[in-house]
């Protein structure tokens, strides 16, 4: 009898789910792989440049919670916890936006540090939010550019506002929409405006971001002058973590292919239109994943130092860095050269390398 009750207990924890998602180690892989330059101006590289991401286990079931609990490289968190209360396509839509971003910006900081001019001029309002309350919500879309109300240009969150707060709760206005990959190619949606109460005032609403929040859900858009083409493809990898990886690959192959030194080093951190280096989530679960791939050095922002230490093995050398000179200067030092940009200007600081406004929601 008491067998009976286990064999009936185990086949009922295989069937029970949680509310509760396991973050997990993910995969690293050389950025090498994803990004497409001009043949006549890429290098040959020796060594590789890892970005590397946490998997993601939904719904862990009940005989998982106490392996997962145990085990010092899974994180658990409540289903709410990870997706800040988003339905999970926006959460995701979210994810794709930010890596949509962070390849923009790398390709952007990279030919700067190279000494291609890459000027930058605001091109519209991303929408990384749109509340379900309100009438937006059915033709607004996360990632969608918002670059005109009503016939009035908005290129940046500040000229939004103003247009916005023109109207009147309840009016319908026409957005002229584009998409971070192309913001020159629009289409109009008409909306209906909302409203909310601000200090006793009642505004016009149009519902992306957290209407509590300044500016949180949306952000101005930047659009970069590419002196040539940098494209950089992804599959089923979102957020922006990979900036620093990708930035560092771009330089790598344009710059002579040496800049690792023939090593597998691994880098993980954002990245910022002034090449300032960004904290990640999932540190812990990366660092696992880095050496389980090979590498032998791995670059994290520097407040993330202890974290992926301490889930490190003496291997795996971790280096803090705060920006992308941080970053390159650890490079040299482990021996690898950055050489002239082929077939471009000599090097040099170059272009602009003002930051956008861009700030992530707080569910971000």
């Amino acid at each position: 009898m008491g067998l009976v009750l286990v064999l009936a207990a185990v086949v009922v924890a295989n069937f029970v789910t949680l509310p509760y998602d396991a973050i997990v180690p993910g995969q690293a892989q050389d950025v090498g792989r994803v990004i497409t330059l001009p043949a006549e101006r890429s290098h040959p590289v020796h060594g590789q440049i890892d970005l590397t991401d946490v998997g993601v286990a939904l719904n862990i079931k009940l005989i998982n919670l106490l392996p997962d609990w145990l085990d010092s490289n899974v994180q658990l968190v409540k289903q709410n916890d990870l997706t800040y209360g988003l339905p999970v396509s926006e959460f995701d839509a979210q994810g794709a936006l930010d890596m949509q971003e962070s390849q923009l910006t790398a390709g952007a900081v990279a030919l700067r540090q190279l000494g291609y001019s890459v000027p930058e001029h605001d091109v519209g309002v991303a929408v990384y939010v749109v509340d379900p309350d309100v009438p937006a919500f059915k033709v607004l879309h996360v990632g969608d550019v918002i670059t005109a109300v009503g016939g009035t240009p908005t290129p940046d969150t500040a000229s939004l506002v103003a247009a916005l707060h023109s109207h009147q709760p309840g009016d319908a206005v026409t957005l002229e929409i584009g998409t971070v990959a192309d913001p020159t190619k629009v289409h109009p949606v008409t909306v209906t405006l909302s409203h909310i109460v601000n200090k006793g005032v009642t505004q016009a609403f149009l519902g992306v971001g957290d209407p509590s929040v300044p500016f949180a859900g949306f952000g101005t858009q930047p659009a970069y002058d590419m002196p040539f083409p940098v494209g950089i493809k992804t599959d089923n990898i979102g957020g922006p973590s990979a900036g620093l990886a990708f930035t560092l690959g771009i330089v790598n192959t344009l710059s002579g292919g040496e800049l690792t030194g023939g090593k597998q080093i691994a880098a993980t951190g954002t990245i910022r239109p002034d090449g300032t280096v960004g904290d990640v989530g999932g540190v812990a679960q990366k660092t696992v994943a880095v050496e389980r791939a090979g590498a032998k050095v791995f670059l994290v922002p520097t407040v993330e130092v202890a974290t992926a230490r301490a889930h490190a093995s003496s291997g795996l050398q971790v280096i803090g860095v705060s920006n992308l000179g941080d970053a390159l200067s650890a490079l040299r030092q482990l021996g690898g050269t950055l050489g002239p940009a082929s077939a471009g200007p000599p090097a040099g600081p170059g272009g602009s390398s003002v930051p956008s406004d861009w700030q992530n929601s707080p569910w971000s």
